[in-house]
């Protein structure tokens, strides 16, 4: 920037610390700045074919009175709705003057380092527009014009008018960026905006605001067309807008948008704000009546306001050497503004230095009426940014009645620099029709030293709330990068710092050369792009330190040679090391050999050091550890960091034990994929377990024929085990020669308590203050296992965790993503390259800097400027979505005489297709009033049954839906939505109120009571006799600010939203029906409380729970709720509960997730102080039954009756049972549990895997042979549950109802022993059979109680006695553990599914479900019919039958233990 320090600034100054705008031909100020430079011309001329298609007549064409030209501007109809949170309804008919003014005062207030919401200051708003000409043009023409004006007020005009008139302008604005300084939207024809300029520096002058916003958006609509001349009128009829020149011949009015932002400049230097320009002062006054009409400028009035404005600035006008003239091009205008500048510099006292010159924007642009002085006010604002003077286009030889020969003033014809010897000042003018003028007085910006080029790599931060926005913010980025004059590095990644952080995020590592080809790439070593994370923690990061076998030559060289910090701590512990060891190990380390680093003595000090050091680099970024966990070696680096050591203490003690480590027996270590559990049974007393890095990954050490012998007993159940590239057995018996002298030595240290929280490798948990000063536990350390995989547990129970590796290479990061607990919220960070990569060390560790960014850390980038301080820059603004929200013109002769508007027609829908009426047989009215309901709420659809006025209704929209029907034939009043706020309901209440006149329209969705499903048809007529108690339970944990009418209220909503859930059996007169009830204001919701003295969070408290959900179960009968409720009090300040028991006729699995989702959905936004709006349902309860009547005569399902047939004549066999007259009840159930291991769990997914066939078949062949080895060979039925969702894909969407759809039916299970049937032949039967059954099942049901003739003939089949269901994977929901979340899972996932007791009434029940990895086996029985020890042996046989049916079908892999694959991981 230029130097200004001759004289102090006045008190009265102020600053310009942002801009943005969107002019003709540019998008933004610095395309903005090239035009001006080039001396583009912005005004068009428009095609033939082009002012065709607009609608201009061929008439007007033909005419020489019409101009061709026009000031165009790309994406008037384009708005990012979602960003500023309107629906698109509303977007369309909205001003696009509003639409692109909130879009640009973002980006000016992105470009002052302000982006809402970061502004923290009393901010005023002083916007002006043009009357709207797409209200006008557009919106109006959808419209008659009698009946929304001619007739009185209307709803729909004062609707229009909030959302288009220049009134609403500034304070759409001060709503939208929660601005709370005053507010004035400002009319004064041509000088609006530079008159809002002047309001906005007297607001900050007087105290009333700190900062300020001042700008004006000006749109010609329609846009695309040209203008008719008339002579003597004010417009060009050349299309070229020429001031001051002697072919001046008027103005052309165009468009454009253009903010500024203010701060008093004292402030904005206090708070090292970026200064494009100060205003020194300005003025205003009208010209009164002292001329010839009132349209008439005066040379008096705008003397006067120059001159005025001069005095208030406390500047001479000799030291003026540019003015921005309103210069409009008139033959009228020009001669009289250069007057009246004569006049006003006549006054001056001092002595001119050089000629004034003058200039006018509207030659390249041309007039943008009330946006005029904004437009003015920018161009000299660059001019003075850039220290020259544009062009001001088509100046050939000045207009005579200038007389520019008599005063100071030149036109600049060409692109020149701005020569002036001290301070360069310019003024700008803006003169509205009716006189009132402004005058503003500019400054270059005080002195700034330039940013000098800081060396080496800058990290670029962008955001974006989408991919797509992002990928388009790389390109525009990119683009200002390499162009010629690109800005610093370092004030760009300074200024994108300041930058509002979106949803999706990037960091990318580039240099001044690569900037461009990185930021262009499709995908780039030095790029990252991820999700954020929101998170209120302030404990989120985790540091990590590696142990032996990450290391490598030449391990964080570049950060050494580039990182002073690190190069500090990395010299400090090397001397110390060199002292205690008598070695060079910075040479070792970078410069030595592979194999001289591999020993032990050499690579536990290497370790250390690159740890210690690139911990103390984080440190010097802000980054900070809440938490500290390492392997091994790695944990006495995260020790010292923690304070349990001081740095030479640390260095001594790791300095002896790598010596005596060194010198400790040999041995051989093998790495298996087992958990600890499964491993256990293959270990002897020669070998140990060495680590657990993860639970399904261990390290076993001992003697090289220990580990022989070892791997031998693997190599027999089909496990390999690899070889680890290790001198030594470490954390085995192997060291315990080493152990008396260690623990010798550690006695004589001193230890402190850690200081900030440590993971234990002994314990697997938080290391105590005792044990961390205790020396033995550090002797321990080095024999014991390392129980990381247990660390890594306790840290991943909290969701928000980021765990950044500070050493080489990234396995304990990777141990922590294949963790069970690993969620989508955690977040893995690697500093260093892997040995493998040829990467910098220096790119990965500012990369990992960029991904903790991403990942919602606050980094400090201060260090990476080596001292230099940044400034901010102009950089290409927030990359809004492009979407199109336009109504189109409606031409006049398109619209019948005496038609109605939309005050009887409708605008048209969003882009991307019209609002349709609902599908599937609706009745006529409710199509009709989904559809006015999509109108007027501005949505693409309406769910039947979603609340009106939670889905964006309010009494204005609901006057808007009456008036639409009443225009459609139908007496709506704005109550009737209040006494029925859905379609369905509101159709209901039409239909009723047209009956009563003989009107009523009949449809099926208005069968009171919609058939049975045969699902539940079989529970009614074989399921247990007590049918209320076939209930899942579910238990949630509460914050203990929820309350019992929070409960109610979110148990509320979610049951008026799903049909299913106010679901009720009736049987009359020996027939069934369902009766789905209406939504009601309030369900009951019981309480309880826990006894007295129960300690929150203990066994005792969850006992106590589930007592009392099981007595909630216990009490239901069939004529109770679906779904009930049970709030249990917790302990003063203690979680509190809600026990939930849904009846599992409306409750499949998809169900279950879908209600959890609805109740946490609800709970948050109950908490949160809003409304319940739960997403829409397309699909409800009531319509699938009345569809799945139907399918009973579909052909397809009549065609499988003889499949079913069939099927049930193979039955040759049966279960040993004693028949029972009775269902049973459910005190005649009882269960048998067992587990299988990991390890078989694992081998049944291998033959999963192998054989292509799924779970369910490779249990079914396992329980045929169980069945064949208790009650001989045959075929026996089993009744299996289909997906009856999937039954009506695509064409009905069933993912958001709630309900029973498991159809239930029997296959034909061959039961064979393994010397009558192989496992291979068994295994492909039984996949045929189940892929043999048609329709998922439901045919059997339909046939057998909805369709008549095949009703007999199923009746007569003798129901399965077994039942066999597999329930998937249950999730660990403690990963999604938070005390901050109003309502959190129960830990106990499984017990949905473990404890409700089977309701079909089958002798026998299996249910297999995973969980943690397991596979659990769940035998129900009914006791009566089976005895209990028949039942057991039924269970013991089938997991025999399990494991061997696996070992047989299982595909051996050969071992080659001489040719192992050698595979590095962590351990000492």
């Amino acid at each position: 920037m230029t130097s200004n320090t001759e004289e102090a600034f006045p008190p009265n100054a102020i600053a310009v610390i942002g801009m943005a705008c969107k002019f003709p031909g540019a998008d933004s100020v610095s395309e903005f700045w090239e035009n001006l430079r080039d001396g583009k011309e912005s005004i068009v001329t428009l095609s033939e074919d082009d002012l065709l298609a607009e609608g201009v007549s061929e008439k007007a064409l033909a005419n020489h009175a019409y101009v061709r030209r026009a000031g165009l501007m790309k994406g008037i109809d384009e708005f990012d709705a979602e960003f500023f949170g309107f629906t698109p309804q509303a977007a369309r008919t909205m001003d696009p003057q509003h639409r692109l003014f909130l879009q640009t005062t973002y980006h000016a207030l992105e470009d002052a380092g302000y982006p809402p919401p970061k502004i923290d200051a009393s901010v005023g708003v002083f916007a002006t527009s043009t009357t709207s000409g797409y209200l006008l043009h557009n919106l109006m023409s959808h419209y008659d014009p009698e009946k929304i004006i001619g007739e009185g007020i209307t709803f729909d005009m004062v609707n229009l008018s909030m959302s288009n008139d220049k009134d609403y302008i500034a304070t759409r604005a001060a709503y939208q960026f929660n601005l709370s300084g005053p507010a004035l939207s400002v009319q004064t024809a041509c000088s609006s905006s530079l008159v809002a300029v002047h309001l906005a520096c007297q607001s900050i002058l007087n105290g009333e605001s700190d900062m300020a916003i001042a700008g004006a958006a000006s749109l010609r609509i329609p846009h695309n067309v040209g203008y008719w001349h008339d002579p003597g009128s004010m417009v060009s009829a050349t299309g070229h807008c020429r001031p001051f020149d002697v072919r001046s011949d008027g103005t052309i009015f165009s468009s454009g948008v253009g903010v500024v932002v203010l701060k008093a400049l004292q402030d904005a230097i206090d708070d090292g704000d970026r200064i494009h320009a100060v205003i020194r002062g300005s003025a205003l006054n009208n010209d009164g009546s002292t001329k010839m009409t009132y349209a008439a400028p005066t040379v008096a009035g705008q003397a006067d306001v120059v001159a005025e404005a001069h005095a208030v600035a406390e500047v001479d006008a000799a030291s003026i050497s540019y003015v921005e003239t309103h210069g409009t091009g008139t033959p009228l205008g020009d001669p009289i503004e250069i007057e009246a500048l004569r006049k006003a510099f006549e006054i001056s006292e001092e002595d001119r230095q050089g000629p004034c010159y003058i200039g006018s924007v509207k030659s390249n642009i041309g007039h943008l009426e009330s946006a005029a002085g904004i437009a003015a006010l920018i161009k000299t604002i660059l001019c003075l940014e850039n220290r020259a003077i544009p062009a001001t286009l088509h100046y050939t030889s000045p207009n005579p009645e200038l007389h520019l020969d008599k005063g100071p003033f030149k036109v600049r014809g060409e692109y020149g620099d701005w020569e002036w010897d001290g301070v360069l000042r310019a003024g700008v003018s803006a003169f509205g029709v009716g006189g009132t003028n402004a005058h503003v007085i500019l400054e270059e910006a005080p002195a700034v030293v330039p940013t000098a080029e800081v060396p080496g790599p800058q990290v670029l931060l962008l955001s974006a709330r989408t991919p797509e926005a992002l990928t388009e913010a790389r390109a525009e980025l990119a683009a200002e990068l390499s162009r010629p004059d690109a800005p610093v590095l370092a004030d760009v990644a300074y200024t994108l710092e300041h930058r509002k952080a979106d949803q999706v995020r990037m960091a990318a590592v580039v240099d001044k050369d690569s900037a461009g080809k990185v930021l262009t790439a499709e995908e780039h070593d030095n790029v990252f792009i991820g999700d954020a994370v929101t998170s209120a923690a302030t404990d989120r990061v985790v540091f990590l330190f590696p142990g032996q076998g990450a290391q490598h030559i030449g391990m964080a060289r570049d950060l050494y040679d580039s990182e002073p910090e690190f190069a500090k701590h990395f010299d400090e512990c090397v001397a110390g090391f060199d002292a205690e060891l008598g070695l060079d190990l910075k040479a070792a380390i970078f410069d030595g050999s592979a194999r001289d680093l591999e020993r032990t003595d050499r690579t536990q000090p290497a370790l250390f050091t690159v740890q210690y050091a690139l911990a103390k680099l984080l440190e010097s970024y802000g980054i900070v550890p809440s938490a500290m966990a390492g392997h091994s070696i790695g944990e006495y680096a995260a020790a010292t960091i923690a304070g349990v050591f001081d740095l030479p203490t640390a260095i001594k003690v790791v300095a002896m034990r790598a010596r005596l480590m060194h010198t400790a027996p040999r041995g051989v270590m093998v790495a298996v994929t087992l958990g600890p559990e499964a491993i256990a049974q293959y270990l002897s007393d020669d070998v140990d377990l060495a680590t657990v890095n993860d639970p399904g990954g261990c390290v076993v050490a001992g003697t090289e024929e220990g580990i022989r012998a070892f791997q031998a007993r693997l190599a027999e159940a089909g496990i390999t085990a690899r070889k680890v590239r290790t001198s030594h057995a470490f954390h085995s018996r192997l060291m315990d020669p080493v152990l008396p002298e260690f623990t010798g030595f550690l006695s004589r240290i001193t230890l402190q308590e850690p200081q900030i929280p440590l993971l234990s490798n002994l314990t697997g948990t938080w290391l105590g203050a005792g044990e961390a000063t205790n020396p033995a536990t550090w002797a321990r350390q080095i024999r014991a296992t390392v129980r990381f995989a247990d660390e890594l547990g306790v840290l991943l129970a909290d969701p928000d965790r980021v765990f950044i590796e500070v050493g080489p290479g990234g396995t304990l990061t990777a141990s922590a993503m294949r963790h069970p607990k690993w969620s989508e919220r955690h977040r893995a960070v690697r500093l260093m390259r892997h040995h493998a990569q040829s990467r910098n060390d220096r790119d990965a560790f500012l990369l990992g800097l960029g991904q903790l960014w991403a990942a919602g850390v606050d980094v400090d980038w201060s260090p990476l400027n080596q001292g230099v301080q940044p400034h901010l820059v102009s950089l290409p603004g927030y990359r809004f979505a492009r979407q199109r929200h336009w109504v189109e013109h409606k031409p006049m002769e398109g619209r019948p005489a005496g038609a109605d508007g939309v005050n009887g027609t409708e605008l048209p829908a969003a882009a991307g297709g019209a609002a349709q009426p609902a599908a599937g047989g609706r009745s006529p009215l409710e199509a009709t009033l989904t559809r006015i309901w999509t109108q007027c709420l501005g949505v693409s659809s309406v769910d039947r049954n979603a609340n009106f006025f939670d889905i964006g209704g309010d009494s204005l929209v609901a006057i808007s839906v009456a008036m639409s029907a009443s225009h459609q034939g139908y007496d709506i009043t704005p109550q009737d939505l209040y006494d029925n706020p859905t379609v369905a309901a509101l159709s209901k209440a039409l239909t009723a109120r047209y009956a009563a006149g003989g009107l009523a329209r009949h449809s099926w969705t208005e069968i009171e009571h919609p058939p049975v499903p045969p699902n539940l048809d079989f529970f009614l007529e074989n399921g247990i006799a007590d049918r209320g108690r076939w209930r899942i339970p579910v238990i949630l944990r509460l914050r203990p600010d929820v309350t019992v009418d929070d409960v109610t209220a979110v148990v509320t909503a979610v049951t008026n939203h799903h049909e299913a859930l106010r679901l009720q059996l009736v049987e009359r007169a020996g027939i069934w029906e369902q009766q789905i009830g209406e939504p009601v204001e309030s369900v009951s919701v019981a309480t309880g409380s826990l006894p007295a003295g129960v300690e929150p969070g203990s066994v005792q408290e969850r006992d106590a729970v589930f007592e009392i959900c099981r007595a909630q179960i216990a009490e239901q009968d069939l004529s109770g709720a679906p779904l009930v409720a049970t709030y249990i009090a917790g302990a003063p300040g203690a979680p509190g509960y809600l026990a939930l028991s849904v009846h599992a006729m409306v409750a499949d699995e998809a169900s279950r997730e879908i209600l959890i989702t609805d109740i946490f959905t609800a709970f948050g936004q109950r908490t949160g102080g809003q409304e319940i709006v739960l997403q829409p349902v397309p699909v409800q309860w009531g319509e699938w039954s009345q569809r799945c009547a139907g399918l009973a005569t579909h052909p397809a399902v009549l065609e499988s009756r003889d499949h079913w047939l069939s099927d049930a004549s193979a039955v040759d066999l049966r279960l040993p049972l004693t028949d029972a007259a009775d269902a049973p009840t459910a005190g005649d159930l009882v269960r048998l549990s067992s587990v299988l291991s990991v390890a078989e769990t694992s081998e049944v997914d291998d033959v999963r895997r192998s054989r292509g066939i799924t779970v369910e078949e490779v249990l079914l062949a396992a329980l045929g042979r169980a069945i064949a080895g208790s009650a001989g060979s045959g075929v026996v039925a089993v009744d299996l549950g289909g997906p009856g969702r999937s039954v009506l894909r695509p064409d009905v969407d069933l993912g958001r109802t709630v309900g029973s759809f498991t159809t239930v039916y029997p296959v034909s299970l061959r039961c064979a022993s393994a010397d009558e049937l192989g496992a291979q032949e068994l295994l492909d039967g039984v996949h045929e059979m189940v892929e043999a059954v048609p329709h998922y099942g439901i045919g059997y049901g339909l046939l057998r109680y909805l369709y008549a003739p095949t009703a007999r003939a199923f009746a007569s089949i003798r129901p399965a006695d077994i039942a066999f269901t597999y329930a998937g994977t249950i999730p660990d929901m403690s990963a999604f553990a938070s005390d901050e979340a109003p309502v959190q899972f129960d830990t106990d996932a499984e017990s949905p599914v473990r404890e409700s007791i089977p309701g079909l009434g089958h002798a026998v029940e299996l249910r297999v479900y995973r969980s943690r990895g397991q596979l659990r086996v769940d035998w129900w029985y009914d006791a009566r019919r089976i005895d209990g020890s028949a039942a057991q042996a039924l269970a013991d046989r089938f997991g025999s039958e399990l494991t061997g049916l696996v070992a047989e079908a299982a595909i051996e892999e050969e071992l080659d233990s001489a040719n192992e694959e050698l595979t590095l991981v962590e351990f000492d």
